[in-house]
């Protein structure tokens, strides 16, 4: 997730370091904190992989800033995370919103509709988040705790919004490549 934000963003424009730190954290770092000790190895890496470069630049105040770039390696690497997302990408919210973020820098938007319908298809799995003592999923009219009601009732609601999204959007981008949108079964051309 880290590496598909770092190059997400500069995808979008070169990064000073600490500027890349505070926009990952705002995208992600509510729920997963970015601490120095995890970000600077992670630049380090996709620098070894040739996917960032640094450059240096004069300093707003005093000192010159390494600014931070991606290169065409890196390019190349973040649309092959965006066109082939792992599962987890898929299924985990938080990655979620992240390649969300990113998504727009996968052009084809024949591509774009297809990562989106991978995620519509999840959404229509039912939701088991609590079970009995025997492992048996517990429906949710049958949940005893008003809270827990509570948590299914805004996890339905959300993603019967986010499916609706969905459904538009990968309608159009459907259409944008294309291919027809009436279809049921969304992905296929």
């Amino acid at each position: 997730m880290l590496k598909m934000a770092i190059l997400g963003f500069l995808r979008d424009f070169p990064l000073h370091g600490y500027d890349l730190k505070n926009r990952v954290a705002s995208l992600a770092g509510h729920v997963r904190p970015v601490a120095d000790g995890t970000l600077y190895p992670t630049i380090k890496k996709l620098e070894d992989a040739q996917c960032l470069t640094r450059r240096t630049a004069p300093g707003s105040v005093a000192a010159p800033r390494h600014m931070l770039e991606i290169t065409q390696t890196g390019t190349d690497q973040l649309r092959r995370w965006l066109r082939d997302p792992e599962q987890g990408f898929i299924t985990d919210d938080n990655k979620w919103y992240v390649m969300l973020a990113f998504l727009h820098h996968l052009e084809n938007p024949r591509e774009q509709a297809l990562v989106l319908a991978r995620r519509r298809e999840f959404l229509d799995q039912p939701a088991q988040l609590f079970f009995d003592e025997n492992g048996v999923p517990i429906p949710p009219e049958l949940l005893e705790s008003p809270f827990r009601k509570g948590l299914m009732q805004i996890h339905r609601s959300t993603n019967l919004t986010e499916i609706d999204w969905l459904d538009r959007q990968i309608g159009e981008l459907n259409r944008r490549a294309g291919f027809s949108a009436s279809r049921r079964t969304l992905a296929e051309p």
